[in-house]
């Protein structure tokens, strides 16, 4: 959000802690004596001034300076945008033996390492179609042929991809307003996926573990959340094992 108040038009610095991902603004040091002194008093507030920073992420999660353009897109040549948008339209699409075949490749692909953040973009549209869980379903099947890729390092996707596949377990989603809608098969999936991505990646985060913990944790103990929130995180709590 933007901060507003009296003072210079020039942005907030912000610093980075060591120990974590977390940013926070520095402080400033102020002489009141210069400031209850002052004779110019502002008048309102000043204009709102917001500084955009934009980083990027290589196909092997390092993250890239500002300014340079991503190699994600900088490689991506038309065979790969081509192969992207055929991958894309066969898994949401209506043909189940060409999905098969697309989310066969994309396991198995040695040449797709460009196209990661894409696909992980892709699965985190899982929130847009809450109401449909076929497409919830071929979401979480993209995820789980990205995991799969042993040729794909997912460095720093991976909490992208924990987020999105947590949503699936634990969110009180629009399709299980229907009682019709089988939405256990996709909590019990999506726990299953939750497992394999922290036994097989979960190295690459740290914290990772106490994370996901907590999280499960939270919407256990929380009396408010639905019986489908609750039962999302005892078999997510059950897909991670006994200790």
């Amino acid at each position: 959000q933007a901060v507003c108040g009296y003072g210079s038009q020039d942005a907030l610095p912000f610093r980075a802690i060591k120990e974590g991902e977390l940013y926070f603004q520095e402080d400033r040091e102020v002489n009141l004596v210069e400031l209850a002194l002052a004779t110019n008093i502002p008048k309102g507030c000043a204009e709102t001034a917001v500084r955009v920073h934009v980083s990027y992420l290589d196909g092997k999660g390092n993250l890239e300076p500002q300014g340079t353009v991503p190699s994600a897109v900088s490689t991506l040549t038309d065979d790969l945008l081509k192969y992207y948008q055929h991958v894309t339209r066969a898994v949401l699409g209506d043909d189940p033996q060409l999905m098969k075949v697309a989310l066969q490749d994309l396991q198995t692909n040695s040449k797709i390492s460009a196209l990661l953040p894409y696909f992980v973009y892709v699965v985190s549209g899982v929130k847009s179609v809450s109401h449909d869980l076929e497409q919830l379903n071929r979401l979480l099947h993209i995820a789980r042929s990205l995991i799969q890729n042993p040729f794909l390092c997912l460095g720093s996707y991976v909490r992208s991809l924990i987020a999105s596949v947590m949503y699936c377990a634990l969110e009180p989603l629009a399709a299980s307003i229907n009682p019709l809608n089988d939405h256990w098969t996709l909590r019990d999936y999506a726990a299953m996926l939750l497992s394999r991505i922290f036994w097989t990646h979960g190295d690459l985060v740290s914290g990772l573990y106490h994370q996901i913990l907590l999280s499960l944790q939270k919407v256990l103990a929380d009396p408010v959340r639905p019986l489908c929130s609750h039962y999302g995180a005892v078999v997510g709590l059950h897909a991670l094992g006994w200790k």
